[in-house]
C-alpha cells in the first residue's frame, strides 16, 4: 500500500511539474549553431495588408488571412476605434512597403496552424525565401514579441531582436 502511495505521489509531482513548466516543443537542429533549413510553402500572392501583423494572401485560389507568428504590432484597424493608434498606422504602412499587392510570399508553420479567428498562423518570408517579415518588423522596431504559448520556434531569437531595437531606440517605440 505504501509503495502505491509513493508511486501516486511521484506521478502527481511529475504531472504538476510538467503543467507548471509547460511542454516546450523541441526542434531538431543539425548542430547547436546551424538550425535545420525551414520548410517553406508557397509562393503565394499577397492580396493586401490588413495591418502591421496580418495579411491576406491567395492560398490555392482562396483569400486567406495570415497572422504573423511571434510578433505583435499596435492596432490600426480595430472595430473599436479607440484601440487604434498612430503607431499602429506606422507599423501597417511599413508592412505595406514590404508586401505590396501582388508580391509573393512563402509560409513556414510552427506547431499550431490556425487561431480562434480562423487565421492561418505562419512565419512569412519574402520571395527571396530568406528574408523573414517578423525579423524585419522586430529589427526595425515596428513590432514587439508576442509570446505564443504553443508556437515558439523563433521565440528566443525574436526576444534578442526586440531588445536590440529597443536599445538602439529605433522604430515606433523610440524615445
Amino acid at each position: 500500500m505504501l509503495k502505491q502511495s509513493k508511486l501516486i505521489a511521484i506521478l502527481l509531482s511529475l504531472i504538476l511539474t510538467i503543467s507548471l513548466t509547460g511542454c516546450m516543443p523541441v526542434y531538431e537542429t543539425e548542430n547547436n549553431d546551424n538550425p535545420v533549413t525551414p520548410t517553406l510553402y508557397g509562393p503565394y500572392s499577397v492580396e493586401r495588408v490588413v495591418d502591421g501583423d496580418t495579411i491576406i494572401i491567395d492560398l490555392d485560389g482562396e483569400r486567406t488571412r495570415v497572422r504573423f507568428l511571434g510578433v505583435d504590432t499596435p492596432e490600426s484597424v480595430a472595430p473599436d476605434e479607440e484601440r487604434n493608434t498612430e503607431e499602429g498606422v506606422v507599423a501597417s504602412d511599413y508592412t505595406k512597403t514590404l508586401l505590396p499587392k501582388g508580391s509573393l510570399v512563402y509560409l513556414e508553420y510552427d506547431i499550431v496552424r490556425t487561431d480562434k479567428y480562423d487565421r492561418v498562423l505562419a512565419y512569412v518570408y519574402l520571395d527571396d525565401q530568406e528574408t523573414m517579415i517578423e525579423r524585419k518588423l522586430l529589427t526595425d522596431g515596428m513590432a514587439k514579441v508576442y509570446n505564443d504559448r504553443d508556437n515558439k520556434l523563433y521565440y528566443d531569437e525574436f526576444c534578442k531582436l526586440e531588445q536590440a531595437a529597443q536599445n538602439s531606440h529605433i522604430g515606433i517605440w523610440a524615445e
